[in-house]
């Protein structure tokens, strides 16, 4: 919403935040059919990785904690 990028902007919002624009869209069961197929991967979700890893491996060290979780 427009409130939160005036508290970003004020200080007053969220201690750390990452703005990206962009669309991703699937057809029904779409999404479902190709992590089926295993086109996509899941990492555990760690707030480092998305605030605070350098932003050339942050997909180098998620497929990394993927591959040690399996």
């Amino acid at each position: 919403t427009s409130e939160i990028f005036r508290d970003i902007a004020a200080k007053t919002g969220p201690g750390k935040s990452l703005i990206v624009f962009g669309y991703a869209g699937w057809s029904p069961k779409q999404l479902e059919g190709e992590l089926a197929l295993n086109a996509w991967f899941t990492a555990p979700f760690d707030p480092k990785l998305v605030f605070d890893e350098d932003r050339d491996k942050v997909w180098g060290i998620a497929k990394e904690r993927r591959t040690r979780d399996l």
